[in-house]
């Protein structure tokens, strides 16, 4: 006392031996994390696009109804999903050993497809990318009709690039969300080897009371991969969020 902006004295070793102090290493829970949050975002973007260039550039009824289900789901509790998407990845048929009926193997439960599958279909990222194409003219559309356009490379070649802040910002939320996953990870999972960072974290929190030292450094490895994305699409992000709600 009294407390200083920096410490008097660095221990750099203290990284060196967070990274190797948990039973797979940090480094294994770190390539994990890479391999769910990247995986996942691409699968989620990829799936949600789809359901939103649906509901906008398709006229079928029952549109608005289907969208406005998506969108209610956001209003469940995600504590509540938790067992329900637990025995359906369990008991899912032909998947890690079940039969048709879905028995006799473990189906998705330790699996990086476990951790993946119940968020492809985020509905906020439903709603923000429907909301960022409802802002695009429909004069683009027409267009690429006119040159007889198909709906896949209007979506891909010119719908998409059109709303890259917004495509930017669904993104870098999806990709924080899932590399900052703890609970739904620590359910699904029971390999060391297939664990991301934030449940490596609780390696570091014992019965005598956390180990700070260690913690801290995890916990720097853990934050720094976010600050630097961020660092890159930040102008992305602010153009995107702040477009989002142009056009209803």
């Amino acid at each position: 006392m009294p407390p200083t902006l920096l410490p008097e004295v660095w221990h750099a070793h203290n990284y060196a031996e967070a990274w190797m102090k948990p039973e797979s290493t940090f480094g294994k829970y770190f390539f994990n994390t890479v391999i769910i949050a990247g995986l996942g975002t691409f699968l989620q973007m990829v799936i949600c696009a789809f359901i939103a260039f649906s509901v906008t550039h398709f006229t079928f009824r029952g549109r608005g109804l289907i969208f406005m289900a998506v969108v209610m789901t956001m209003m469940i509790p995600y504590d509540v999903t938790l067992i329900p998407n637990f025995v359906t990845l369990r008991h899912i048929p032909f998947a890690g050993g079940n039969d048709w009926a879905g028995d006799g193997g473990q189906g998705f439960y330790d699996s990086y497809m476990g951790v993946i599958l119940p968020f492809l279909a985020e509905a906020f990222t439903v709603f923000l990318l429907r909301q960022a194409m409802l802002s695009v003219p429909k004069e683009y559309w027409e267009a690429a009709q006119t040159d007889g356009m198909s709906h896949w490379a209007y979506l891909w070649k010119v719908l998409l690039p059109l709303m890259l802040p917004s495509v930017v910002t669904a993104s870098l939320l999806g990709f924080i969300g899932k590399w900052n996953g703890v609970l739904w990870p620590l359910l699904i999972t029971s390999s060391e080897k297939l664990r991301p960072l934030q449940v490596g974290l609780l390696y570091f929190l014992s019965e005598a009371g956390p180990n700070y030292h260690l913690l801290m450094a995890a916990a720097t490895f853990t934050i720094a991969p976010i600050v630097i994305l961020y660092m890159f699409a930040q102008r992305w992000f602010h153009e995107g969020i702040a477009s989002t709600g142009l056009k209803g």
